[in-house]
């Protein structure tokens, strides 16, 4: 009995017609960049173990799927380690390469290798694969289109608020209901821990970010669990309570860390990216000063984002992104980087049970001419050549079956127009062509079969 053949967990196949809808938000998004100005570039599907590892906490180098090694260079696998149940590097002695598992950190890598022939600030684009070792679940997979803008350069504000338009004219230009996007920064956090007297922001960073789906309530339990003071908690529920508009919680929380003698640097950079963002007219996105969000702090230094999907989806967030510094600066103390990214699989979810996809993805017609025979067939090939030498979609079936069969392959394929030029066709110097949404017939002079053509592509 022979196995039955799956696609690997976590990823899939697409149908020409699933292909043209992915086509179809992918060229929004890629106009959409190029018309802030932001070139494409593209960066292998792996690179060396050593540049990404290291960069996105230990939880997720655990996620990177990485690439065997072979030949001699398994002979020095580190035999010990496995012994000892080190497996995280028992398994980086197998291999010297990963699969890439984001987009930004082989970015940081580029900007090194080429900083002698860029031009700052780097405005870049970029819509390819990556691959995450991580469970799957409803638009998300282990395999999945990454799309993303960066702009790398000396620390500026106006990269973040380029960055939040970005994102609403996508979401504009997609038709797609009002976002939230929660926005929030690293030294606002940081100066939280400081009042919660912590050693650092780690200590509630992934519990923090979970808050959305815990509540406050939930945060509390965690905290508690990790054994935090009671008067460590009662200053984070201060800060978790705060309500009202963006202007009232940046007021109040100034008023707390004035008090208490900390920095107000992140504040006041948070209050001009929001201010300055809303002097653009954002027509699909909602500003919202967020002190709960706390993602990828790993990696992100300064202002951290989110857009959260629209309220009738439950499938999380749908792009987000953040402020770096320690990936560009390594090489080059005065480059910072801004970027975001949109979750592409879960924003054509929405547009599907949206129906905000267009009825028709594909605007050119197609045209299939019937086969009658090998003697006919000589005289079609030189138009088939002259209307594909002008992009024009056409095919000749392959063989002289009955009529039926050869309409039925039209249907199934979906053609538009099938062209006849049988025996008594050809006796009169004509071709028929056949409508196959409204079934209509209609005949014309065989020597304007092109023109004829060209005017319905």
């Amino acid at each position: 009995m022979s196995q039955k053949l799956n696609t690997p967990k976590g990823t899939r196949d697409f149908s020409s017609f699933e292909l043209k809808k992915r086509d179809y938000l992918l060229n929004i998004l890629k106009n959409c960049f190029k018309t802030f100005n932001f070139e494409e570039i593209q960066t292998p599907s792996f690179e060396n173990l050593t540049t990404l590892t290291g960069k996105y906490g230990d939880e997720e180098d655990n996620l990177i799927f990485k690439i065997l090694s072979s030949g001699d260079k398994i002979k020095k696998a580190d035999t010990e380690s496995l012994k000892e149940n080190k497996l995280t590097k028992f398994s980086n002695s197998l291999s010297d390469k990963a699969l890439r598992y984001d987009l930004t950190v082989p970015l940081s890598r580029f900007v090194s290798q080429n900083l002698n022939n860029l031009s700052f600030p780097f405005k870049r684009f970029q819509t390819q694969l990556v691959w995450r070792a991580e469970r799957p679940q409803r638009g998300r997979y282990r395999e999945f289109l990454q799309c993303d803008v960066d702009i790398i350069g000396e620390s500026n504000f106006l990269d973040e608020v380029e960055c939040i338009k970005v994102y609403d004219t996508v979401f504009k230009r997609l038709r797609m209901p009002k976002v939230n996007l929660r926005i929030n920064n690293r030294q606002i956090l940081e100066g939280i821990s400081q009042l919660m007297n912590l050693d650092s922001v780690n200590q509630i960073s992934s519990v923090l970010d979970k808050s959305d789906k815990i509540g406050v309530e939930g945060v509390i339990n965690e905290l508690k669990k990790r054994n935090l003071p009671d008067s460590a908690i009662d200053q984070l529920i201060f800060f978790l309570d705060l309500n009202g508009s963006n202007e009232e919680k940046i007021k109040n929380l100034r008023n707390k860390f004035s008090l208490n003698k900390i920095s107000t640097d992140g504040i006041d950079l948070l209050e001009k990216i929001i201010n300055t963002s809303q002097k653009f007219n954002l027509n699909n996105v909602e500003l919202i000063f967020d002190l709960s969000l706390a993602r990828g702090l790993s990696y992100y230094t300064g202002t951290i984002i989110e857009v959260s999907s629209p309220e009738e989806f439950n499938i999380g967030s749908i792009g987000g992104g953040g402020r770096y510094d320690n990936l560009i600066q390594k090489n080059n103390p005065r480059l910072s980087g801004f970027g975001i990214s949109f979750g592409f699989d879960r924003i054509s979810l929405i547009l599907d049970e949206l129906n905000l996809f267009p009825s028709e993805l594909d605007s050119s017609k197609s045209f299939l001419f019937l086969n009658f025979g090998i003697e006919k067939t000589h005289n079609l090939l030189v138009f088939i050549d002259e209307l594909r030498e002008k992009n024009i979609r056409c095919e000749l079936y392959p063989s002289d079956n009955k009529i039926k069969k050869q309409m039925d392959y039209a249907n199934q394929r979906g053609i538009d127009y099938v062209v006849l030029i049988g025996e008594e066709e050809l006796n009169k110097n004509i071709f028929k062509l056949k409508d196959m949404s409204s079934g209509k017939e209609s005949s014309f002079d065989l020597n304007n079969i092109v023109s004829e053509l060209e005017k319905l592509s």
